[in-house]
């Protein structure tokens, strides 16, 4: 579930634990190509979260907003609804937009143990995105994708030993759920989309503390 999901901060756990499983179910939808469920469960989470946002303001909520709508979009175009997809896009920059001056004047600081913890949360991601993407690529020879295997399984497992001794907060939170969500998908037939899930979440926690994440996908000649 998400990175962001219940901690003592937060006013209303049991709500934001609904609205992380009715993202799950989308993503699994969504990986199934079960589209139209899988909107229908996006606009159940995103009632809540706005509901949320109403009684509290924070960072949490925010970037279950944020993810929200970028899936609602992905949605909406696999459905051939461009019209929908441009409205959810417009309401996801307005929303960016309105949340940034508030980010800058309120910067967030992480502790130093966190930092490190940030940085190998960032190479597994790395490496996740790279094994997920290249997973059904016939061009890559099977010893290859084997050791890409392996090698994001290690660094799974260092992730895991940082985040026993890493300060408790957000970003200790969103390096154990994007861990528990790979182990759990990484050897699964239809590990792709949920992977690629995991690590849109990460990347937006890693944005809010101001980390540029920038994601492309190269064609190989």
């Amino acid at each position: 579930v998400y990175a962001y999901a219940a901690s003592s901060e937060d006013t209303n756990p049991i709500h934001l634990e609904v609205s992380c499983v009715l993202h799950e179910l989308a993503s699994v939808g969504f990986a199934q190509k079960r589209f139209s469920q899988s909107m229908e469960m996006l606009k159940a989470e995103r009632t809540i979260l706005e509901t949320l946002e109403e009684r509290s303001h924070n960072e949490r909520i925010y970037q279950a907003r944020f993810t929200n709508l970028t899936w609602s979009i992905k949605c909406a175009k696999e459905m051939g609804d461009d019209k929908v997809a441009t409205q959810f896009s417009n309401e996801r920059m307005a929303l960016k937009k309105s949340t940034g001056q508030k980010s800058r004047e309120k910067p967030h600081h992480l502790h130093s143990d966190s930092v490190t913890l940030q940085q190998k949360a960032m190479e597994c991601r790395l490496l996740a995105r790279k094994f997920a993407l290249e997973k059904n690529d016939s061009k890559i020879k099977l010893t290859e994708k084997l050791y890409n295997h392996e090698k994001l399984l290690a660094r799974l497992e260092e992730l895991g030993e940082e985040i026993k001794t890493a300060s408790p907060g957000p970003m200790k939170q969103a390096a154990t759920q994007f861990r528990d969500s790979l182990l759990l998908w990484v050897d699964q037939p239809g590990m792709r989309s949920p992977v690629l899930t995991a690590c849109d979440r990460l990347r937006d926690v890693l944005r809010a503390y101001g980390v540029q994440v920038n994601d492309s996908i190269t064609s190989r000649k």
